[in-house]
C-alpha cells in the first residue's frame, strides 16, 4: 500500500467496511509515525477482530497475490450465492403468507 494514502480516516473506513487486516496495516504504519491513544486503540481493536474472525488464516497460507485474489473472489462468489438464496427464500415466504 502506498504510504501517501495511509491516513487515520482511511483506516477507519477500512475498519467500518470489515477490512480489518488493511486497517491494521494502516494503524501500524501510523503508530510508527505518531503514537496516539486513538491509533493504539485501533490497533488493539483490529488485532481482536482479526483473531475473532480468523480473517488472516486463509490469506497467510496463500503464497502469491494471484492466490490471494482467487481466495477473495471465491469468498465473494459464495456471498453472492447466499444473498441470492436469501432473496429467493424471502420471495417464497411472501407467497406463503
Amino acid at each position: 500500500m502506498n504510504q501517501d494514502i495511509k491516513t487515520f480516516e482511511l483506516a477507519k473506513v477500512y475498519e467500518n467496511q470489515g477490512y480489518y487486516k488493511e486497517a491494521f496495516e494502516i494503524y501500524s504504519f501510523l503508530n510508527k509515525e505518531q503514537t496516539s491513544s486513538e491509533i493504539q486503540t485501533g490497533l488493539k481493536r483490529m488485532e481482536k477482530k482479526i483473531k475473532e474472525e480468523g480473517q488472516d488464516s486463509d490469506l497467510k497460507n496463500s503464497g502469491s497475490k494471484g492466490e490471494k485474489i482467487s481466495i477473495l473472489l471465491e469468498k465473494w462468489l459464495n456471498l453472492m450465492i447466499l444473498k441470492q438464496r436469501l432473496i429467493n427464500f424471502k420471495k417464497i415466504k411472501a407467497r406463503l403468507l
